[in-house]
């Protein structure tokens, strides 16, 4: 079981972004280079429920950032949660790409024995996700060319199949083929199991194949990975 004082010692300490919730939700701490990363002083957000100020979602307009939140839940269960990335809003109402970790713990609360405080160390992503979405915008451009210099047939048949992927899509399908599992992808993603497997029929369907490496092959034979 942690100390306060030596968890609020530890967060002082760190380099990385963090802050730590309590059974509600609410801030109970928030560190300086918090403050530097998001903009937003201890002050005005200590007190506060986290998704009121983080406001975080994904790439593909999925809220992360809501009461009883997937990693939330899980750090509170004394579960591993894998990091992910995350945009949230800063104190100047602009958003911003972070990677978070989450870890819960069980904390001395004086005569009352302990309490479960949830912490979030958060580390700037925003170069390396403007990185990718350039990537995969060069990536889109090469498949095109791609198509263009490919005989009349196949062309039509692969723009066919990429119109009938939405991004999402496109993405499970790159992570299938990584060699990425459900949980993992849920976890990427922050979306639950129930959904990733209900993408990936979806994809299997469009692409008239049966299995995930049927349609990882099919797609690699059909250049639709980046």
């Amino acid at each position: 079981m942690a100390n306060k004082k030596f968890l609020r010692e530890l967060l002082d300490r760190s380099a990385d972004g963090a802050y730590v919730v309590d059974g509600d939700q609410r801030i109970v701490a928030w560190n300086a280079a918090a403050e530097e990363l998001l903009g937003f002083e201890a002050r005005d957000v200590v007190g506060a429920q986290c998704y009121h100020i983080l406001g975080g979602h994904t790439d593909g307009g999925c809220i992360v950032c809501r009461r009883g939140c997937q990693p939330y839940n899980a750090a509170r269960k004394g579960e591993q949660v894998g990091s992910f990335d995350v945009q949230v809003r800063t104190a100047g109402g602009r958003g911003r790409w972070v990677n978070v970790s989450v870890i819960g713990l069980e904390v001395e609360d004086g005569e009352n024995g302990g309490s479960l405080a949830v912490v979030h160390m958060v580390r700037d992503n925003e170069a390396k996700k403007q990185a990718l979405t350039f990537a995969s915008e060069v990536s889109a451009w090469a498949r095109q060319l791609h198509l263009q210099n490919t005989g009349p047939g196949a062309e039509v048949e692969d723009v066919c199949i990429a119109e009938q992927l939405t991004a999402r899509e496109f993405q499970i399908l790159n992570l299938l083929a990584q060699g990425t599992d459900t949980d993992s992808i849920a976890s990427q993603l922050v979306i639950g199991k129930t959904t990733v497997r209900n993408h990936i029929q979806r994809i299997l369907h469009k692409l008239g194949v049966h299995s995930r490496l049927e349609a990882v092959t099919y797609a690699r034979d059909h250049h639709l990975l980046d």
